[in-house]
């Protein structure tokens, strides 16, 4: 079908701005994949040698810290959305209900969501700090401990600690999100359930969670592409520390580049954390289909 003249002047309006994105993601692409076909370790001679897909064969094949720092990155990614979420959805019914200043608290509810990440690191990396942070001082003064927890330095508290870091960062996102959800729920619903008999539970099991599901779905699965792929906030707290026991794929994509020089192999890993999220973006191309029951 022949398109009209207004549409055709619409797509003439977005086609400059189309072809600039495209080239801002295609370039930068293109490169990637060219320098994760050649050596490009600027400590060894001839940097630029061709050395094809040897450099996935490594991370895939012969290098056990890729699939280490792959499961960490699951951890980390699991644990910070899916805490976020049920923070953020108890939040979500909270201000759901008919209460005063309900206004008020949704606006400081968005407060760890617009603050930077380089901040929010420096406040939890203050927050943890074993001789002067809040959350010892405040545990020592409720004599739970005795002495000063290494959040950020113990092998077995550092991803539960920038997990709960990031779980901050996330639920804003969460309850705003959910709560708008929520308020789609037709009210008549509830109260067709409880002239059933049936419970607070039950009602929001089987009325509110389906009604929700296609909502909850998307939000988790965004917050799960970001989070995957995140960055400042596990590098500014721990670098991949203590021990690699916070080494994600990022930080450990970093630590090739800039400390061992081996752009190639760190270009690799880039394109394979890639091709990793784009198999998440199709999850939630799938489950999130129009003839999908909307929330």
């Amino acid at each position: 079908m022949a398109l009209t003249r207004r549409a055709r002047f619409a797509y003439m309006l977005v086609l400059p701005s189309l072809l600039l994105l495209t080239m801002l993601n295609l370039f930068p692409l293109a490169q990637g994949t060219i320098a994760s076909l050649q050596r490009q370790n600027m400590t060894r001679p001839n940097p630029y040698e061709f050395v094809g897909l040897a450099h996935y064969a490594e991370a895939l094949f012969s290098e056990g810290s890729f699939w280490s720092s792959l499961l960490k990155t699951c951890i980390w990614t699991i644990g910070s959305v899916s805490g976020a979420y049920v923070l953020g959805l108890a939040l979500a019914l909270l201000l759901n209900l008919d209460i005063r200043g309900r206004n008020l608290f949704r606006a400081l509810f968005l407060v760890p969501w617009v603050i930077p990440d380089v901040v929010t690191a420096l406040v939890w990396k203050w927050l943890y700090n074993d001789e002067y942070g809040v959350i010892n001082f405040l545990l020592r003064q409720l004599h739970v401990i005795n002495s000063p927890v290494h959040w950020l330095s113990d092998l077995n508290l550092a991803m539960p600690s920038v997990i709960l870091a990031q779980i901050w960062k996330l639920y804003p996102l969460m309850t705003v999100v959910l709560l708008a959800a929520l308020q789609n729920v037709p009210k008549e619903l509830h109260e067709a359930a409880s002239l059933d008999g049936a419970r607070p539970w039950q009602r929001f099991f089987y009325v509110t969670l389906p009604l929700i599901r296609t909502t909850s779905v998307s939000i988790t699965l965004l917050t799960g592409i970001w989070t995957f792929q995140s960055f400042d906030l596990v590098y500014l707290l721990t670098g991949g520390g203590p021990a690699d026991a916070t080494q994600i794929l990022p930080t450990f994509i970093y630590q090739k580049a800039f400390f061992t020089l081996d752009l190639g192999y760190a270009s690799a890993l880039g394109l394979l954390m890639l091709l990793i999220i784009l198999a998440i973006s199709s999850l939630y191309l799938f489950v999130s289909r129009p003839s999908r029951v909307q929330a």
